[in-house]
């Protein structure tokens, strides 16, 4: 009974070694970022190198090539996940995480969180006007990308086609 006890604690202190440099990683790139006020708190965070786009709290977070070529709808999808207060959502799992690490049902969970979170974000960008066709291929386009990290929320996801076939019928 007590290695399982150190083993349980000893795989927390490792997934919380995980957020702490995951937070860390995310202030180093928005600390050596151009920073842009937009709609009051909100914050451009714009880096030179080729970042997949994410949010993170009042940050948006994508690089200069993004902004020039898909600006308006990267921040459309970015800036629904800010005022859905999706970072609070995302960071309530993790906490969970902590302590429900052995538990299949947590990991499903935030999983399933972050698709949802991407159909509001989605359903957002169609609602400010948005094109959907070049909004589907930018999703395309953007899912390739690799996650950077855990604790964001980042524009790329998993659930692509269900994105785009709930993107084509919502435009209908």
């Amino acid at each position: 009974v007590r290695s399982s006890a150190a083993s349980d604690v000893y795989k927390r202190q490792l997934l919380l070694l995980r957020y702490i440099f995951s937070i860390a990683c995310i202030y180093r790139l928005i600390r050596n970022s151009e920073k842009k006020c937009w709609k009051g708190k909100i914050r451009l965070v714009v880096h030179q190198q080729n970042v997949a786009p994410f949010s993170w709290r009042h940050y948006i977070v994508l690089s200069r090539q993004d902004l020039e070529e898909y600006g308006e709808e990267i921040i459309a999808h970015e800036y629904a996940h800010i005022m859905h207060k999706h970072f609070r959502d995302l960071l309530l799992a993790e906490i969970c995480l902590l302590f429900q690490w052995f538990n299949p049902a947590m990991w499903l969970f935030r999983k399933e969180l972050k698709t949802v979170h991407e159909f509001e974000a989605d359903e957002s960008v169609l609602k400010a006007g948005i094109d959907a066709k070049k909004y589907q291929l930018l999703l395309i386009q953007k899912t390739v990308g690799t996650r950077l990290y855990s604790m964001v929320n980042s524009f790329d996801h998993s659930s692509l086609k269900k994105r785009i076939t709930t993107v084509s019928y919502t435009h209908l």
